[in-house]
């Protein structure tokens, strides 16, 4: 990981190219410190989707690029957005599919999330709902 920060829109931006899934945790550790002042149920649903993102970014997308996270306070929510390379269209499969239930979890836990295309790939976003501790 080489560059965090927060940006005009008040956007928390770590930069994740290239570092392989043994980043996968550190990510994990960076999003949860950010979002500390939240309730213990929320920060676990919404590290459930961080994680997911991530996974889904490795996976299908080439290696995420870029984790973002939002937190917006009246109302409690949390936007995660997770960049990749990959030109795919995120697929909600059935509970009963043999596999690939992440975005699944992501679409249970999360108030809504899309996919933004653009030049250089995707973003892969949800918003969810939170309570602060």
């Amino acid at each position: 990981m080489s560059w965090s920060g927060t940006d005009r829109n008040g956007w928390h931006v770590l930069d994740v190219g290239g570092v392989g899934r043994t980043g996968l945790t550190a990510a994990r550790q960076w999003a949860e410190g950010k979002l500390a002042v939240l309730g213990e149920a929320s920060l676990a649903d919404i590290l459930i989707v961080v994680c997911e993102l991530l996974e889904n970014a490795y996976r299908h997308g080439g290696g995420p690029r870029q984790l973002r996270i939002h937190h917006a306070h009246d109302p409690c929510e949390v936007t995660v957005a997770v960049a990749d390379a990959g030109a795919g269209e995120p697929r909600l499969r059935t509970p009963d599919h043999g596999g690939g239930r992440g975005l699944l979890l992501v679409d249970r836990l999360s108030l809504a999330w899309g996919v933004s295309h653009h030049d250089e790939g995707k973003l892969v976003w949800a918003r969810v709902e939170c309570q602060e501790g």
